[in-house]
């Protein structure tokens, strides 16, 4: 299978690159160049609003993993939102008109809005939980899955969203937990690591059976020095409970849905995997 990955000059685009490079032939695309690219990986240097560029990227391919974009609230923040739409708007439109058979989305879990407008209304947060973002770099979210789930319906191609939580790997990131207070609220306490996105992403290209989801993509722990319990009595006080049984430092949001559809379970913790 030919997969394109756009932003793949990133942290988690690099990871990507070579777990993907694995079973696949993989094109990585990016405004800057890649510091190393894995051997067999081809790389086109491109915009996501350069349209000629990106849809000469996507010749071919059968995939779409789309990482482009800012990847956070970084001013000028009207340019947040107009690039993150428009670049999935493109790259959605070329997929279709390339005959691209799925195209696998990177949400956040900041369409929701914790940590800057609004709290959970219940825990573990799943993906039916309101999305409320009022920032940009949210907002951006919120709309890149509707377009994904537009083009699904009104041209056939498969399209999945993952609302990542906060993105680490061995040796990046993963050294600076566990946290205290209300820190990385915006994740609501959560975090995943790279390479279970990756088996995440094939557990997805393979279930021909599913034509349009959005997935939570999160370890089975929390990046919390204190228990989950402790944490909501002490923050959340208010908020349901829905959990079947909680226990040490589960979750505050739920894989059940992965697990349901996919059979993907996470496999990594930064408490035995640092």
């Amino acid at each position: 299978m030919r997969v394109l990955v756009t932003g793949s000059s990133g942290r988690i685009g690099g990871v990507l690159l070579e777990e993907l490079n694995r079973a696949h032939e993989v094109v990585g695309y990016d405004r800057k160049s890649p510091e190393d690219l894995p051997e067999g990986v081809r790389f086109v240097q491109g915009d996501l609003l350069d349209r000629e560029a990106l849809g000469l990227a996507m010749e071919g391919a059968d995939a779409v993993v789309h990482l482009g974009g800012i990847p956070y609230d970084i001013p000028p923040l009207h340019e947040v939102f107009s690039i993150n739409v428009q670049g999935t708007y493109n790259a959605l439109e070329l997929a279709v008109e390339r005959g691209v058979g799925s195209f696998l989305h990177s949400s956040s879990i900041m369409a929701y809005g914790f940590g800057q407008n609004v709290d959970p209304l219940y825990f573990p947060v799943d993906e039916e939980h309101p999305v409320r973002a009022d920032r940009p770099y949210g907002l951006s979210k919120i709309v890149g899955e509707q377009l994904c789930r537009t083009f699904n319906e009104r041209c056939g191609i498969r399209t999945f969203a993952f609302r990542l939580t906060n993105a680490v790997s061995k040796g990046w990131n993963d050294d600076r937990f566990p946290l205290g207070e209300l820190k990385m609220e915006v994740a609501i306490h959560q975090y995943f690591y790279v390479l279970d996105f990756a088996a995440m992403i094939e557990k997805v290209l393979l279930a021909d059976q599913l034509q349009h989801e959005v997935f939570l993509l999160s370890a089975l722990d929390s990046t919390h020095v204190d228990s989950t319990e402790e944490v909501i009595a002490r923050y959340y006080p208010d908020v349901e409970l829905r959990y079947e049984g909680l226990q040490g430092f589960a979750p505050f949001v739920t894989m059940e849905k992965a697990r349901r559809l996919l059979g993907f379970e996470p496999q990594y913790s930064w408490r035995n995997n640092g």
